[in-house]
């Protein structure tokens, strides 16, 4: 570094102790000034980089020492640890002896062990499959019950549906019963008479009231009664109708039959005259063989000989339901 210095001293103080010399030397002591402080860089460049190695070597060497402590104390604790490790040495071989008496005695525990899990588990699978089989009857059951519910629910709504069809058609009926009473209201009761037997209105009209003896054709009075009667049949238009001819038992079977017959039917036609529908009713004759008394009197003789009107409500929905 020094050196370096003196150089580029000598070369500047000859530069200008010659300053008469010529200009090719003029030049070339520039060049060799240049050149100088391009060593002079160079040096000073390797001077820094010579400190910082410098600085570097004594880290390294501080790291050496560290490193080599370390190794001391590494070495001494492996001393340790051999130590120790003979230690265990020892205590493994007692524990061994140890282990070997209690193995024979784990194997006579084991196989006794096994023999009751063995046991056990033969006992779980028995319990098991009882198990399976109540979970199966118990799911049978609750499929039962919900078959059982939906059943239920479904004959509840069939009830419900035929106790609100029964209460329309005794609805019907008292209707029916108001436009009778009206209807017939004036007329002699043993011509004409209604009474209520096992849900349904019986309608009596005499033979007195509708026919003379031994005709079948509809007296005027007893066309009257009738069209008074559709009247009150058209006003409820949902009840069925059963004209039955009787007769008392004087004269022969057929002639009795027959003569009921034609009179239903002859009545059957005068309420279709009056509006109503002919499929509603139905005509015919019971001849002599449903008196409501005995034959034995004129008198009763004059009840048989009638002509009943019986009126019921359609159960065609209700019987449905009923299936």
């Amino acid at each position: 570094m020094k050196i370096n210095k003196l150089f580029l001293g000598v070369a500047i103080a000859t530069m200008f102790t010659t300053s008469c010399v010529s200009t090719q030397k003029y030049k070339d002591m520039q060049t060799a000034r240049d050149h100088y402080k391009a060593e002079y860089e160079n040096l000073r460049v390797s001077s820094k980089e010579n400190e910082e190695l410098k600085n570097q070597l004594r880290m390294s060497e501080s790291q050496l020492m560290k490193a080599k402590f370390n190794l001391e104390q590494k070495q001494a604790e492996l001393g340790i640890m051999k130590n120790y490790n003979e230690e265990l040495s020892v205590r493994y071989e007692k524990a061994a002896k140890e282990n070997s008496a209690l193995l024979s005695e784990y194997s006579l525990d084991k196989m006794a062990y096994e023999d009751a899990v063995a046991k056990s588990q033969d006992e779980l699978r028995r319990k098991q499959n009882q198990l399976d089989g109540l979970e199966g009857a118990i799911g049978d059951q609750n499929t039962n019950l919900e078959n059982m519910k939906v059943d239920l629910m479904t004959r509840e709504q069939r009830v419900a549906e035929l106790e609100r069809l029964v209460a329309e058609k005794q609805a019907q009926m008292d209707n029916l019963r108001t436009s009778l009473n009206s209807a017939l209201r004036g007329f002699n009761a043993a011509d004409l008479s209604a009474e209520e037997r096992n849900g349904r209105i019986y309608v009596s009209m005499s033979q007195n009231l509708l026919f003379k003896s031994g005709s079948d054709k509809v007296d005027p009075k007893g066309v009257d009664a009738l069209a008074k009667l559709a009247k009150a049949l058209n006003d409820n238009p949902s009840i069925e109708i059963i004209v039955e001819g009787h007769t008392d038992n004087a004269g022969g079977v057929d002639y009795n039959w027959g003569l009921s017959v034609n009179r239903a039917t002859s009545v059957v036609k005068i309420l279709a005259l009056y509006g109503i529908l002919p499929h509603r009713m139905v005509a015919s004759g019971r001849g002599m063989h449903h008196p409501v008394v005995p034959n034995d009197t004129a008198e009763n003789k004059a009840k048989n000989r009638r002509t009943e009107i019986i009126l019921a409500p359609n159960l065609d929905k209700i019987l449905e339901l009923t299936k």
